[in-house]
């Protein structure tokens, strides 16, 4: 019997520790898009623009780039922070529902962002901008479910 527990520990452990090391890979991955930054917003603009003439589109696509690149690092900051929450066994706590109501902001506020972008410099980034739409309220919701079961936590604290 406790050796189903321990497989399921095992898996938890494996999944989070997964979990840290993309985050660490992906931030990594954010850092050379950084230094990059430039050379790609070239190759971007090699493709027609849809709104901004050439002299605004660099630049709106360079510091826009950057802006989003600063809502990414937050995100995984917060992110790691969360996950090494959940592995400390703290769940459902309200620190938790704050960094999901957090995260499902940055995310939005990377939407508005991408499609601005998208409408004045170039269509490729709509990608990004529909992935953010569609990931909002999926983090809103576990938010909320986050929220209601720390209502439930507490509640039945006090009744113990």
């Amino acid at each position: 019997m406790g050796n189903g527990k321990e497989k399921s520990k095992v898996g938890e452990l494996a999944s989070i520790g997964a979990t840290k090391a993309f985050i660490v890979v992906l931030t990594v991955a954010a850092v050379v898009m950084c230094v990059l930054g430039p050379k790609i917003v070239e190759i971007v603009m090699t493709k027609t623009t849809p709104l901004a003439p050439d002299a605004y589109r660099y630049w709106i696509m360079l510091i826009g780039g950057y802006i989003l690149a600063t809502i990414l690092f937050i995100f995984l900051f917060m992110l790691y922070k969360l996950v090494c929450r959940i592995e400390l066994g703290e769940v459902f706590v309200e620190q938790n529902v704050r960094a999901l109501r957090i995260l499902s902001n940055l995310v939005f506020l990377a939407c508005v962002i991408t499609f601005a972008i998208g409408i004045t410099c170039t269509y490729m980034i709509f990608v990004i901008t529909v992935t953010t739409a569609f990931v909002t309220p999926i983090i809103s919701v576990i938010s909320h479910a986050f929220a209601k079961a720390v209502e439930m936590k507490d509640e039945l604290d006090l009744t113990v």
